[in-house]
């Protein structure tokens, strides 16, 4: 049986160091181990180049090191994506087209020539057209994402032929869901048959099994899961091959337009128009003065180009895209009001390099804080919870997995 693993490895910018270190070494750094005792060991790894230049700044240069190593061996095969990991699709076409080449430039100045990739990762999977129109200007061949995005439904798409997006030529590769969440939070490491069972029942592995899913579930997320994954890909009966190895053993290509959605992407939400809602809930208020206020900061960024601290303002609009915010403020169900806050206050502070008294700014700031400090004494937040994860059941028995992280209530 050929096997596809995909895995996307990040860090927020700016992050805990603690943190890095704790998670290059229960993860990154057996990862890597893994793959230099075991030669024919295949992998597709996007690593956002918002982690490469923390691990080089950290002195954990022997990581970066050793992933171009494997990747000059071929056992590594580098993806491109969005350095500082926005939801693409909800972004102008002109910041995704921007991320994605700070992605590829900082990534080179650490690699070299070997960070030369030709498929893509969109952030938290979530793909749309503008997404695929972007990628084809910056010549990629192919993109990854949900198998959810192959027509709005789980279990639909076959996987066992190429897939072209209509009027494009850009490949898109759908990972199998079930069986790489069964894998990250359900299977026994104790018991390797039961995964295998449950890939033979699933039935979707020809030509291949394809999974993705987050990097750091080996070893850090999960404890032990690293040598686990190892015990699967040795064994006897698995090929591993990488993505663009994978796309030419197709004898057959569809042409197909996917829906929007991502990997936390519920059947319901993309019929709704609402595919991203951890993001972008229209029912959100949070969500909306959090993107007002973005829009209003880069409109204000923009216009001030002569600006002396312009360039600095321009950085640090960059970084402050990523969608963590959102997320921790759609309580569906992940909620921090520390988070919310102080993800608010950097925003101002970009605007405050331009116009430290510039009114709409601490409008929007206050109207975020507020809102979000009222859900918080109300209890709203948890009551918005609790109802998303009652229609959220797994076929599991009850436990759930949004966005690569497991829910048990």
């Amino acid at each position: 049986m050929y096997w596809a693993n995909f895995f996307h490895i990040y860090q927020p910018p700016n992050w805990s160091p603690r943190i890095i270190k704790k998670v290059a070494n229960e993860s990154y750094r057996p990862i890597i181990e893994i793959l230099k005792r075991n030669a024919k060991i295949k992998i597709t790894l996007n690593i956002s180049a918002s982690l490469t230049e923390q691990l080089h700044e950290l002195g954990l240069k022997d990581i970066i090191q050793n992933f171009g190593k494997l990747a000059k061996k071929k056992q590594v095969e580098f993806t491109g994506t969005a350095i500082y990991h926005p939801i693409l699709p909800l972004m102008p076409t002109v910041e995704i087209i921007r991320q994605i080449k700070l992605n590829t430039l900082t990534n080179q100045k650490y690699f070299g020539k070997i960070f030369n990739p030709k498929g893509f990762f969109p952030p938290e999977m979530a793909y749309g057209r503008k997404v695929a129109t972007a990628i084809q200007l910056l010549g990629y061949k192919w993109i990854l994402t949900d198998e959810i995005c192959y027509n709005g439904k789980l279990d639909s798409a076959k996987l066992n032929s190429a897939y072209k997006i209509k009027s494009s030529k850009i490949n898109i590769i759908f990972r199998n869901r079930y069986i790489s969440d069964y894998f990250s939070f359900h299977s026994n490491p104790n018991h390797p048959e039961y995964f295998w069972k449950e890939v033979k029942q699933e039935k979707r592995y020809q030509p291949a099994l394809i999974t993705g899913m987050d990097g750091e579930n080996l070893g850090h997320h999960r404890k032990g899961w690293d040598i686990f994954w190892e015990n699967l890909v040795t064994d006897k009966s698995v090929r591993t091959l990488t993505l663009s190895e994978l796309l030419k053993k197709y004898k057959t290509s569809k042409i197909i337009s996917p829906r929007r959605g991502s990997w936390s992407s519920q059947a319901r939400e993309i019929n709704n128009g609402t595919p991203y809602i951890l993001w972008d809930d229209p029912h959100n208020k949070i969500h909306k003065f959090q993107w007002r206020l973005i829009r209003h900061i880069s409109s204000l960024v923009e216009k001030n180009k002569n600006n002396a601290n312009y360039k600095i303002a321009r950085e640090l609009l960059d970084k402050r895209v990523a969608s963590d915010q959102f997320w921790w403020a759609s309580a569906k169900p992940w909620w921090s009001l520390s988070i919310i806050k102080k993800k608010t206050q950097e925003l101002v502070e970009i605007s405050d390099k331009i116009s430290p008294l510039e009114k709409l700014t601490k409008e929007l700031s206050h109207k975020i804080i507020q809102e979000a400090t009222q859900w918080q004494k109300e209890n709203k937040f948890k009551n918005i919870a609790d109802r998303y994860l009652k229609t959220n059941e797994d076929k599991n028995g009850g436990v759930r997995f949004i966005g690569g992280k497991k829910i048990t209530s």
